[in-house]
């Protein structure tokens, strides 16, 4: 069953951008590995003699994703509907918690990587259950505040950390505070495949646009099979 998209909720704070900015930024990687230097080059300057942005700007955001690509090129459109076919697998649910299996090798990349970063996995892991401010996490993880802040930059950048609230700080003032998006990861070997999975909260799951498109991309796929 698909999950319901809740496109009026207010996003500023919540996991609902983490998860997309996280899935969209590899779908990017996966369609330019789709096309040639000469193909990306010329739908670069079409895009920003028709809508003003650059290729990678499109997939900033889902909705204006699927706009342009509709729009755009029937190709690109399908390039996306192959990628989001094989991008991953919403597993088993367990409390508030439902496990991904990753199929999308850019994806799986940018989690290792990240994870095998040990001041980035340091920050994910004291901010797995409770959200804290930039100041104190860098505090409590020993990081000093150059390479903590662009690292912690990095990580709501790539949305594997989110905002979810604020704090009032010791002057009075407010202070946003962050969480990790994934809560768990777990990775095995099967033969020569490495496989990569992840635990997000149930309503990052059930507000993200790119995990229902996948889905109703997959259920389509299913019955055409059938028919």
């Amino acid at each position: 069953m698909l999950f319901d998209i809740d496109l009026n909720r207010n996003r500023i704070f919540g996991n609902v951008e983490g998860l997309d900015t996280l899935l969209l930024k590899a779908i990017f990687q996966s369609v330019q590995d789709e096309l040639d230097s000469e193909r990306i080059k010329n739908i670069n300057l079409r895009l920003k003699q028709e809508y003003g942005v650059t290729f990678q700007e499109v997939f900033n955001k889902f909705d204006k994703m699927q706009g342009v690509l509709r729009k755009f090129d029937d190709e690109l459109k399908n390039i996306e509907d192959k990628i989001l076919r094989n991008f991953l697998t919403v597993e088993r649910s367990t409390g508030t918690e439902t496990w991904i299996t990753i199929r999308d090798k850019h994806l799986a990349e940018m989690i290792l990587k990240t994870y095998a970063d040990a001041d980035k996995k340091l920050i994910l892991d004291l901010i797995r259950e409770n959200a804290e401010t930039i100041p104190k996490i860098l505090g409590l993880c020993n990081l000093p505040n150059t390479s903590g802040y662009r690292k912690m930059n990095q990580l709501i950048e790539e949305g594997f950390v989110v905002p979810t609230g604020l704090a009032e700080s010791f002057e009075g003032k407010r202070a946003i505070l962050y969480k990790s998006l994934i809560q768990k990861i777990q990775i095995s070997i099967n033969k020569d495949r490495v496989i990569t999975s992840i635990s997000v909260p149930k309503e990052s799951l059930r507000s993200s646009q790119v995990i229902n498109m996948a889905l109703l991309i997959n259920q389509n796929s299913m019955k055409n099979l059938t028919n």
